[in-house]
């Protein structure tokens, strides 16, 4: 007789809560708790709490297999401090404002230290890392971008404008962000009045707030607004001299011909982009971090560079301006023929721009060798880079790597993989020569980082 397979039906989780001391945090400044939930025969369950501190004593809740939310604060630490932010407790923005500016320095570099260690880059046992002073930025107003997200109440006839709550779809209406630059939220309160209408906000998925030389909102919508909705919104960027944009899924299209925003490098040189390109978040910082990856690279009038995912030529454009040649390689189209255009308008004849999938990036698409290379990925890192780097012979490979990163697990096996290779058999052909935190994300987990490399040889 055939035997047929009857799944068993899955209980709903029980949260439970419970009472535990912290013993650390993680990588994404969570705390991990374990063993509070022990089960007969079962090992001791690691779960991990946003915002609670090592060596505190908590009740919390759980929240599915490996997660929990934070009830109450049963015994302090001694660093936690109250929150500078009035939407703190709520907004999901910020995670870590309970302690100040240099424990999350602190913490940030002990983070990137330990996944080296872990990653096999070096063994704190014998050797130490060539740590240089952080970049340190302003602790609040360092925004010059914000995302909000947006919800319509029909029977309220009323938008919602404002941050998720943490691990949630609800929205957090604020009328200011205590990291975001003040001319951001104001902007927004003062369209608030247009975008509060069924015609618009029915269509409205998110919206972005943008300041470099200019401000500008980015409207994203999921359907095309009627004629008079238009007209509104054009009124509004005519009195407010504040541009909008739209974008759907097929286009991106400034009302009444708004011009393109800009940013100014460290020589002046003006940086176009369309908004909804990745910009550096924090305008202060990226100056400084600029200055330093050219420090670090030292590049001469002999030399040629790659500049990988390059964005709009963040690194690119100053780069050109000491190098020999700069091609900057970037894998979105878009932002490729920006580059290239950024260039031709600073009068830059020394640089090329190349779009190409940098996941399977290979030698001949970048013609001529570079001495110097520049890294500056997204979360995912650069294993395309990577591979690529391995499979040049030694003599092709650059004299000096500086990478920069803002996911230091991505980092530390990229790291790996670069002072890993090997053209012979005792000695690495790169060593880690500087390494240091940029504070690009105060206020939260976010841990940017910059490396420098140089051929051993």
């Amino acid at each position: 007789m055939a035997q047929f397979f009857k799944p068993q039906k899955r209980g709903k989780a029980v949260s439970k809560t419970l009472k535990a001391q912290v013993s650390g945090l993680d990588h994404q400044a969570r705390a991990v708790v374990r063993g509070s939930d022990k089960q007969a025969g079962r090992k001791p369950q690691t779960r991990f709490i946003i915002g609670a501190l090592p060596g505190e004593v908590i009740q919390y809740k759980t929240t599915g297999k490996h997660s929990g939310t934070l009830e109450r604060i049963l015994e302090p630490s001694t660093d936690r401090r109250d929150a500078p932010c009035k939407y703190y407790e709520q907004c999901g923005g910020c995670d870590f404002q309970h302690v100040d500016e240099s424990y999350q320095l602190r913490h940030k570099q002990q983070v990137v230290e330990e996944l080296f260690q872990k990653f096999g880059v070096f063994d704190a046992a014998t050797e130490s890392l060539p740590w240089q002073a952080p970049l340190v930025s302003e602790p609040t107003r360092y925004r010059r971008r914000v995302r909000l997200a947006t919800r319509w109440l029909g029977k309220e006839q009323k938008l919602l404008i404002g941050f998720r709550e943490a691990q949630s779809h609800q929205i957090v209406p604020v009328e200011d962000c205590l990291v975001a630059e003040e001319s951001l939220l104001q902007a927004v309160n003062r369209l608030y009045p247009v975008l509060n209408t069924s015609s618009i906000a029915t269509k409205l998925g998110h919206l972005e707030a943008i300041h470099t030389n200019k401000p500008v909102i980015l409207l994203r919508i999921t359907d095309s607004l009627p004629k008079d909705a238009i007209q509104s919104l054009e009124k509004w960027q005519a009195e407010q001299n504040i541009d909008i944009w739209l974008q759907s899924d097929n286009e991106l299209t400034p009302l009444n011909n708004a011009s393109l925003p800009f940013d100014t490098s460290i020589d002046g040189d003006k940086l176009y982009f369309q908004p909804g390109d990745f910009l550096q978040i924090n305008g202060g910082i990226n100056e400084r971090m600029v200055q330093q990856a050219i420090d670090w690279l030292a590049p001469e009038k002999t030399q040629r560079v790659y500049d990988f995912f390059a964005g709009i030529g963040n690194f690119s454009i100053p780069l050109a301006r000491r190098a020999k040649s700069v091609l900057a390689v970037e894998g979105v189209y878009r932002m490729a023929e920006q580059t290239r255009n950024n260039a031709e308008t600073n009068n830059l004849t020394n640089l090329s721009s190349l779009a190409a999938e940098l996941n399977d990036i290979t030698a001949s698409e970048l013609g001529e060798p570079a001495d110097l290379w520049c890294l500056d990925p997204a979360r995912p890192g650069a294993e395309g880079v990577m591979t690529l780097l391995k499979k040049l012979k030694p003599e092709q490979r650059p004299k000096r790597i500086v990478y920069v990163s803002c996911a230091p697990d991505t980092l530390a096996r990229d790291v790996a993989t670069i002072v890993g290779l090997k053209s012979n058999k005792k000695t690495s052909d790169y060593r880690i020569s500087k390494l240091c935190t940029v504070d690009m994300f105060p206020q939260t987990h976010h841990i940017e980082t910059m490396v420098c490399l140089e051929r051993a040889s």
